[in-house]
């Protein structure tokens, strides 16, 4: 996918340039939790360094953050929507930029994303419409969320765009064990049990990950709910989650990516 840009974990299609006037952007912070805030300078325009702090925002977020338009044609993608992309297992881009669902669910996506981008009055059922999409491995179905970016007061020569959440929840958690430790003063073996059960593993798994006992395992679980404020597994992983699984941990050392690059469909 050729492309310019200066935040090396960002795909995007068009130049830094073009974002500064784009009013996909403006809307991307409300639609995306907030991901995105921008404030014009006195000229009115956006200023770039504070839209590209946006963009690194939204690489850290475990949500797959799509921008396209009415054709599927991908405009934007964070770190996350990149990993479930290369996977091409439900949802895959075409060698032409194009974001396409595997079997049945591909005309359902098509007519979802052209329903979405019509221009005119939306109703209730297309503010947010679900899509589950299965997948060939045999995993979970994804779920992706599809929202409308609102009409902005600029013009937009661009046409119609559509937000894309991809939920994949076979995606691994990628949580700091050090941020666990710090947060809840976890020790080394009960954030790396907390991780673990933040990425669906049983009680078992963790013992063969950790290569420790059950009745080890459950001493320190119950340590766990101690220290997190909890009295089941349950309401652990969950408070976990919310409370820090839902951000990646930065990079120590930020390297640039190549853009991702699609095979044909």
């Amino acid at each position: 996918m050729a492309a310019s840009r200066s935040l090396p974990s960002l795909a995007i299609k068009t130049s830094p340039r073009q974002y500064e006037s784009d009013p996909v952007v403006a809307r991307l912070g409300d639609e995306a939790g907030g991901a995105v805030t921008t404030m014009p300078n006195r000229g009115g325009d956006r200023p770039l360094h504070l839209l590209m702090a946006g963009f690194e925002a939204l690489d850290l977020v475990n949500i797959g953050v799509v921008v396209a338009d009415a054709s599927g044609q991908l405009l934007l993608a964070n770190q996350t929507a990149e990993q479930v992309l290369e996977t091409r297992d439900g949802i895959i881009l075409t060698a032409r930029g194009v974001l396409r669902a595997s079997g049945a669910c591909g005309t359902a996506l098509s007519a979802l994303l052209r329903q979405v981008g019509s221009p005119g009055p939306r109703g209730i059922e297309t503010s947010g419409t679900v899509l589950a999409v299965q997948r060939s491995s045999g995993k979970r179905p994804l779920t992706l969320l599809v929202r409308p970016v609102e009409a902005s007061s600029q013009q937009d020569l661009g046409g119609p765009r559509i937000l894309i959440f991809i939920l994949d929840p076979q995606l691994p958690v990628e949580t700091a064990e050090a941020e666990l430790r710090q947060l809840y003063g976890l020790t080394s073996t009960e954030a790396c049990l907390a991780n673990l059960l933040m990425e669906g593993k049983t009680v078992d798994d963790c013992c063969e990950v950790l290569g420790i006992r059950r009745s080890t395992a459950r001493t320190h679980l119950q340590h766990l709910f101690e220290k997190v404020g909890v009295q089941r597994q349950s309401e652990l992983v969950s408070l976990l989650l919310k409370s820090i699984g839902l951000v990646r941990p930065r990079s120590k050392e930020p390297k640039a990516r190549s853009f991702l690059k699609s095979a044909s469909a």
